[in-house]
């Protein structure tokens, strides 16, 4: 029962890349997570580029990046671009995706919204973090083993609804469920008792992911509009994998203030500055603040060790 713990603590610490990056603002278009949703108010198009890095966690954590172009054909059509990576000690995504939205006006002002993309990915199950929680093993695997990585093609389709600064939509990811290697398993009896030392890996199918996004802004004053986010990821019958609900201030349509809280396994917090050169070109720093958590050689168990940041640098230039 202790392993069958460690492994779903293994499993939450990766919770947060299901599909995409999901610990990044959302103060920037949301097309690429969910191409039913036009938040963001574009003159012709915008190039958004975030770079992620987590320099405090007790283990080196590789910096991910996430860049994105997104224009606008017509009032009514989209289309968007995104390059992404990440990774943690458990698995690496590496993802380019083409989007596209178009909205159909219901009665004047209300909008439904239909969006869909394609990708290629590239998704690697690390398998040295395994070798500690498992041992003593009959396999070892080394990151640099192929054996757990899987590359393909992927499809999306996405609905939502825009109604006077509100906007709302799902949009549905891996819907050709290509191949996946899934993290390694022990063999168990039906007493749950461990049969043997072997790690079993398996080439599977992706399931069908989702993503929820509800956004609404309002103008505070003339200088000022108050942006509320919440972004669900994977809402099924078990949970969910991720929830996010960020607050952001913009002001002068250049700077913004912003601060939210956050679920991926275990609770987090998050705190948004941005400094607008012009309304066009904007730096903005996120800071995600989450528990750093280690595995124990000693006690053979993952503990915490406090809250650490995670921080986004990104550069926005609108045109």
């Amino acid at each position: 029962m202790k392993r069958i713990v460690i492994v779903g603590l293994m499993a939450i610490c990766s919770l947060g890349s299901f599909a995409q990056i999901s610990t990044i603002s959302n103060n920037k278009p949301l097309g690429y997570i969910n191409p039913a949703i036009q938040n963001y108010d574009l003159n012709k198009g915008i190039i958004s580029a975030s770079y992620i890095l987590s320099p405090f966690t007790k283990e080196a954590t590789p910096d991910a990046f996430l860049a994105l172009g997104e224009f606008k054909i017509s009032e009514k059509f989209r289309v968007g671009v995104l390059a992404s990576q990440y990774e943690n000690r458990l698995s690496k995504n590496t993802n380019f995706k083409a989007y596209a939205s178009y909205k159909l006006e219901l009665e004047k002002g209300n909008y439904l919204v239909f969006g869909f993309d394609v990708g290629q990915y590239t998704d690697e199950a690390k398998l040295a973090e395994f070798n500690k929680v498992f041992v003593p093993n009959k396999f070892y695997y080394a990151d640099s083993s192929l054996v757990g990585r899987s590359t393909g093609i992927e499809l999306g389709f996405a609905m939502g609804y825009q109604y006077n600064g509100f906007s709302a939509g799902i949009a549905f990811s891996k819907l050709n469920r290509p191949a996946v290697h899934p993290f390694p398993l022990e063999v168990f009896d039906t007493m749950l008792v461990r049969k043997d030392t072997a790690v079993i890996l398996e080439e599977s199918s992706f399931g069908i992911e989702t993503n929820i996004n509800i956004v609404y802004e309002w103008p505070v004053s003339q200088k000022v509009s108050l942006t509320h986010s919440l972004h669900i990821g994977n809402l099924g019958l078990g949970g969910f994998d991720y929830i996010g609900f960020q607050n952001i201030a913009n002001i002068n349509k250049k700077h913004s203030l912003g601060a939210g809280v956050f679920f991926n396994g275990s609770i987090g917090y998050m705190a948004t500055a941005g400094f607008g050169f012009s309304e066009n070109i904007k730096v903005e720093a996120t800071s995600f603040f989450v528990e750093d958590s280690n595995f124990n050689e000693t006690s053979r168990l993952y503990e915490s060790n406090g809250l650490k940041p995670t921080i986004e640098v990104n550069l926005k230039y609108q045109f």
